[in-house]
């Protein structure tokens, strides 16, 4: 297993312990928001970057949802998918879920970012954002 059907896995496990630890009572938000956590855990080499990351995915596709009860939505787990791929400075992953303004929202947290980066996740990342016409 590689670390992207890891961390899949992790994600359905998360959902099915939700339901499982709250009476068969499945709350999205609180569901999406340990994913979230999981994202950062799991890439906590990164720091800041990751917890930034997380935090975009939760806040800007999880709960603005127009129905939050049903998150995630396969699109939002193929997202965090997406950035999970980025973290692992996966080059040759399909990207296509996410929008130009995921990839300027990217350039601008590694760019804050940056000082506290390795140099080979550095320049990593920033290939796969000039790759995807976020640099500028």
């Amino acid at each position: 297993m590689n670390s992207i059907d890891k961390f899949l896995s992790d994600i359905q496990k998360t959902l099915k312990y939700d339901r499982a630890n709250n009476g068969g009572h499945y709350d999205a938000a609180r569901a999406c928001t340990q994913i979230a956590k999981l994202f950062a855990s799991n890439n906590r080499h990164l720091g800041a970057l990751a917890v930034s990351i997380s935090d975009y995915w939760l806040n800007t596709y999880i709960l603005q949802s127009e129905d939050v009860a049903q998150e995630p939505s396969e699109q939002n787990i193929e997202r965090i998918k997406a950035f999970q791929n980025f973290c692992d400075s996966a080059e040759d992953e399909d990207y296509s879920v996410l929008t130009s303004d995921d990839w300027e929202t990217l350039r601008d947290f590694v760019d804050d970012e940056a000082e506290t980066l390795d140099l080979d996740s550095l320049q990593n990342m920033m290939s796969i954002i000039l790759a995807n016409g976020a640099l500028s």
